[in-house]
């Protein structure tokens, strides 16, 4: 007789009290929508600035649509996403990710992957050590995928010799910069994501720009 499979039958205090607790359902359909239309605003002031003057992204890039998707397991997380400007292909990529994730940050990423890695490195070196530059970090990770902040996903680009920048992106054949809010500092409910978001904008599309 095959035998059978025991059920643990014991809860712990913490569980039992997570099962008791409806708050996070309750509110989170509405948490979400907010995150929504905080990305949705942040999408129509890049299209803005996008149409007002030469942009620095590539041919075929989208830039008066842009894509926003949600989630629901990043990690064991829930997460909304904007993505804006975007240009996806076989050879390239290119990206101004937004990130919500819930229980951990937002995030205003850029990520970029072409052929000739070269101009936008030599930039990145240049730029780096200008104040608005202090806060960013360097993606080292072997996917581009990875969000958490962490050692073996990211350095402070701040501090990082010339050859460790160069030796990180040449063996990712990626580049992806973030700059990250914490959900949980006391600064988070007063911040303005269009705002926030667009500066951040401006600051790593220089890397870009000819």
């Amino acid at each position: 007789m095959a035998k059978q499979e025991l059920i643990p039958s014991d809860w712990s205090p913490l569980e039992v009290k997570l099962l008791n607790t409806e708050d996070i359902f309750l509110h989170k359909p509405a948490i979400m929508k907010k995150a929504e239309a905080n990305l949705t605003a942040l999408k129509q002031e890049i299209i803005k600035t996008l149409s007002q003057a030469p942009h620095p992204c590539p041919p075929e890039s989208d830039i008066v649509k842009g894509q926003i998707v949600r989630g629901e397991n990043h990690k064991g997380f829930p997460f909304i996403s904007l993505d804006m400007p975007q240009m996806f292909s076989k050879n390239q990529m290119f990206t101004y990710r937004t990130l919500f994730w819930w229980g951990h940050d937002l995030i205003f990423s850029l990520i970029l992957k072409q052929e000739n890695q070269a101009p936008p490195i030599e930039k990145l070196v240049q730029l780096k050590e200008h104040p608005e530059w202090e806060d960013i970090q360097l993606a080292i990770a072997p996917t581009p995928w990875e969000w958490g902040k962490d050692m073996k996903n990211f350095i402070p680009l701040s501090g990082a010799s010339e050859t460790k920048i160069r030796d990180a992106i040449n063996s990712v054949k990626y580049i992806k910069l973030c700059r990250f809010y914490s959900l949980a500092s006391p600064e988070f409910p007063e911040l303005n994501w269009a705002d926030a978001g667009l500066a951040t904008w401006k600051t790593l599309s220089r890397i870009c720009a000819d």
